[in-house]
């Protein structure tokens, strides 16, 4: 209960961390460190992010979630090249049975709330699924292995289209927490497993306009 408690103060406060994100979003033993947006909670979590095999919440999971409706929230996620066309929803953070947790985005891609802004400097992260075992939810990043740099990303946010250009595509351990940390720069960054769910397929782009 003391655990719980402190966790719920670290992510009740908001401001602006500078430190860049380290935290991981498939390794249960991994302590992270998110990186704020201005609005949105600073907080040290040990969980297990974005699992791709994890299960939904059960309910009551107390979410924790900016308190502040923001036009620029992402709304869609277009990949033409891909074959992507998906709607997004903001991943916060969930606090069951003592540990925190973000949340699964079953049906959409997810955009984790700690991450930049559409079209801010910093690092915008998406995350999705490549597959699923019930035919109710929806594998959005099923196509992103066929991403390449050069390739188009569209994120619409506020009824504005911002594009980014797709600079790498690689593979990392789960343990590669370095691809989610916040850059100088705009930025945008889409995680999703392997087919052999082993490791993660990483796409990262600069935006173009």
């Amino acid at each position: 209960m003391q655990r719980l408690r402190s966790v719920i103060s670290a992510l009740a406060f908001w401001g602006s961390v500078t430190a860049a994100a380290s935290f991981l979003a498939w390794d249960v033993s991994s302590v992270f460190f998110a990186a704020s947006r201005p609005g949105v909670m600073g907080a040290t979590v040990t969980a297990a992010a974005i699992d791709p095999g994890a299960e939904p919440a059960p309910d009551g999971a107390m979410a924790l979630r900016p308190r502040f409706t923001d036009g620029r929230l992402p709304t869609r996620l277009v990949i033409p090249s891909a074959g992507i066309d998906t709607s997004v929803e903001e991943l916060g953070i969930v606090a069951v049975d003592g540990d925190v947790q973000w949340e699964t985005s079953w049906r959409a891609a997810g955009h984790l709330i700690t991450s930049a802004l559409p079209g801010q400097p910093g690092n915008v992260v998406f995350a999705g699924h490549v597959s699923v075992a019930d035919p109710r939810n929806v594998a959005v990043f099923a196509t992103l292995d066929a991403v390449r740099p050069g390739d188009i990303v569209e994120v619409h946010a506020g009824g504005t289209v911002y594009r980014y250009r797709v600079t790498e595509t690689l593979v990392v351990e789960p343990t590669a927490t370095w691809v989610l940390r916040s850059q100088p720069t705009p930025m945008i960054t889409l995680i999703t497993c392997t087919k052999d769910l082993r490791a993660r397929l990483v796409v990262r782009g600069e935006l173009e306009s």
